[in-house]
């Protein structure tokens, strides 16, 4: 067994990836820069939990494999179990999916209780310890060896300043992480893919005026590049309450008012959201969070010292309106796990070795958001040279995915990351393309002819 690792930030992936490293190591330190919290609410430290967050299917199996029989407390305390093709009302390019009941069933719930639920796991675990208040200010290195050797780091109430060892470190610390500056500062170069996507999304939560329920758990309306630029989410959390969420790109407006957040609504290409604001009554404030853009770095390419490892945000900051993340940090902690448990003295590489697999969780993920996000004339950023031809297929499947429900059910599986996405590569998706395709020439021969 190993003697120390260190897991920088409290994180979802911080969690996470401490639970996956408690079987291996003899101590686990998690070193979170903000206070304690012990509460079902939003953290101060992080803006992003007052808005709705989704558990793909490939995030929820990892979740119960690091911490089993979770999700069955979740549904106890009041978590919504639905079914992903019925229960969902999904408004994309112009058309309504179908609904029908299918072989997805997810369990949903506001962020601050998914999290709530994790930290309650993880202070059961003897072995790990959370530093709170403690801030990381600098990796140690073994030069020699090309070792991580542990962190210096700063506490936020003394000032006073210390050395950490440790065997293996990960950086859970999200989006505003400083890896890349520290990897820097001892000449290690770390690739960085950006895409300017300049999102903001507003979320308000609601209760119903009567008892009334729709006849769904979740509202969406996805943007469609360049048509409709605007999108919307509603989702339903514990307590009968639900949220409301617009976003737009490219420095788009949010709304800040409730004349805002009715305007925005009207401003959809289907009237349902602005039908259901009609319905509810607020309760809460509206909450602006902003990104100017999404983010791979490239830690798979770099030559990084042994030891060290990025997960979650801090690797790839997804597209949030994809609800990526949460599921790739847990698919990443699920690896560590593995690897860890199959192997008591790791190998020399196991750094370059486990980079390279996390690559893989977050290849798919990261293609989908890019390819819809390219199709906004205003977003910037490296594009792929094969983008045309995979926007061209990409809206070929999700057009037919909302009349043909076998279609409809391979892309709902790789959008949960449980097949990859040569699924959507079958030749029943082919023939359907080729047979739409042929249906629509022959309507444009007949409308030619007539005239």
């Amino acid at each position: 067994m190993l003697e120390k690792a260190i897991v920088i930030g409290g994180s979802i992936a911080g969690k996470l990836a401490a639970k996956a490293l408690s079987h291996s190591f003899r101590q686990v330190i998690i070193l979170e820069a903000g206070e304690k919290w012990e509460e079902k609410a939003p953290r101060k430290r992080v803006p992003q939990s007052y808005h709705p967050h989704v558990l793909l299917k490939g995030g929820e199996e990892a979740i119960e494999k690091l911490f089993p029989h979770f999700f069955h407390q979740l549904i106890e305390d009041g978590s919504i179990i639905n079914n992903f093709t019925r229960d969902l009302k999904w408004h994309h390019f112009g058309s309504w999916k179908k609904r029908f009941s299918g072989e997805l069933e997810m369990i949903q719930q506001s962020r601050p209780m998914l999290e709530w639920h994790l930290q309650h796991r993880i202070d059961q675990i003897p072995n790990i310890t959370t530093d709170y208040e403690t801030k990381v200010e600098q990796l140690l290195l073994d030069h020699q060896c090309n070792k991580i050797s542990g962190v210096r780091v700063r506490s936020l109430k003394t000032g006073r300043e210390k050395e950490i060892l440790a065997n293996v470190v990960i950086d859970a610390s999200g989006f505003g992480s400083k890896s890349v500056e520290w990897l820097k500062s001892y000449d290690i170069e770390v690739k960085e893919e950006k895409v300017w996507i300049k999102l903001f999304y507003a979320t308000r939560f609601f209760r119903l005026k009567n008892q009334n329920r729709p006849d769904w758990c979740n509202l969406l309306i996805s943007p469609s590049f360049p048509e409709n630029p605007y999108g919307a989410y509603i989702q339903m959390i514990e307590g009968n309450r639900f949220s409301i969420t617009f976003s737009g790109y490219a420095n788009e407006s949010a709304p800040r008012t409730t004349e805002e957040f009715f305007s925005y609504a009207q401003k959809l290409p289907v009237p349902d959201v602005l039908h259901f604001l009609e319905q509810v009554e607020p309760i809460s404030e509206i909450k602006i969070h902003t990104i100017p853009y999404q983010v791979r770095r490239r830690f798979d390419l770099a030559t990084l010292p042994e030891g060290f490892l990025v997960v979650g945000d801090a690797h790839c900051r997804f597209d949030p309106v994809f609800g990526q993340g949460i599921s790739v940090a847990a698919m990443e902690a699920l690896e560590l796990q593995r690897y860890f448990g199959n192997f008591a003295y790791p190998n020399k590489r196991f750094t370059k070795i486990l980079h390279k697999r996390f690559s893989t969780f977050i290849a798919t993920p990261w293609d989908m958001a890019i390819t819809e996000a390219f199709r906004h004339p205003d977003i910037t950023g490296e594009k792929p040279f094969i983008q045309p031809i995979k926007q061209w297929y990409s809206k070929k499947v999700y057009q037919l995915s909302a009349s043909d429900p076998e279609i409809y059910l391979k892309l709902v599986r790789v959008m949960n990351l449980i097949r990859p996405p040569l699924h959507l590569f079958h030749p029943k998706v082919g023939f359907g393309i080729l047979t739409n395709w042929k249906k629509r020439t022959n309507s444009k021969k007949s409308a030619r002819s007539e005239n």
